[in-house]
């Protein structure tokens, strides 16, 4: 898929920035909230990291003594489970344990990569963009996440894809258009045709949509 135009939207305030921008915009409502809560006192330690696969993101808040099977099942959970497939993060090629606590991997600036399923993978880049003395609200914080990206039927270029076909280039198809594609494919109807959802497995294997803010897991919609 050609890279698309990401936006995401503040968990704090609601506005919506471009997902270049999004992380100064967040870093500025984490570091207000550092000051607030006077952090000589705290001991614990948070991390604002980045993932992205292409064109999408998410931005968590993780709090430092997670594991880091707890931040494997939230990628599962949101973007990425269909079959119970194997995954892995590592560094420079190297497997780190899922059983490390976040706080004894992280450090600002620490480029982790991360793979779900070794047949049809999913790759994702992991960036760790910050580090804060305060523990998170929650083990991890949905900060921020790309909104469903705006792919257009490739048939008619008029309205939203509602379906992608996996064995013709992952053309993708609106709700008028599939019914002229699955006459000239045979194979949609029976096993080719999956639906447009927002994450990088898209197309792949059996996924067809997180379990995790499933609101901004659909469509683009036109305004």
């Amino acid at each position: 898929m050609k890279k698309l135009e990401s936006r995401g939207k503040c968990i704090f305030c609601g506005s919506t920035f471009s997902g270049k921008r999004i992380t100064s915009h967040l870093n500025t409502h984490l570091f207000q909230k550092q000051r607030l809560l006077d952090t000589g006192k705290q001991h614990r330690q948070s991390y604002h990291i980045r993932v992205e696969s292409g064109s999408m993101f998410l931005q968590l808040l993780l709090d430092g003594e997670i594991i880091l099977k707890t931040l494997d099942r939230f990628l599962r959970n949101i973007w990425l489970e269909c079959c119970g497939h194997l995954s892995e993060f590592s560094y420079q090629r190297e497997k780190v344990s899922m059983s490390r606590k976040v706080g004894e991997v992280f450090y600002k600036g620490l480029k982790l990569d991360y793979v779900y399923d070794f047949g049809s993978s999913t790759k994702l880049d992991i960036k760790v963009l910050e580090v804060f003395s305060m523990a998170a609200e929650k083990k991890i914080v949905l900060l921020s996440r790309n909104e469903p990206l705006k792919i257009m039927c490739d048939m008619c270029g008029k309205k939203p894809a509602l379906e992608i076909c996996t064995i013709h280039d992952w053309d993708a198809f609106c709700e008028d258009c599939i019914p002229i594609h699955e006459e000239e494919c045979k194979d949609f109807s029976d096993y080719a045709s999956m639906p447009v959802v927002n994450s990088p497995r898209m197309g792949e294997c059996g996924y067809t949509g997180g379990s995790i803010d499933v609101e901004r897991d659909g469509v683009f919609k036109m305004e």
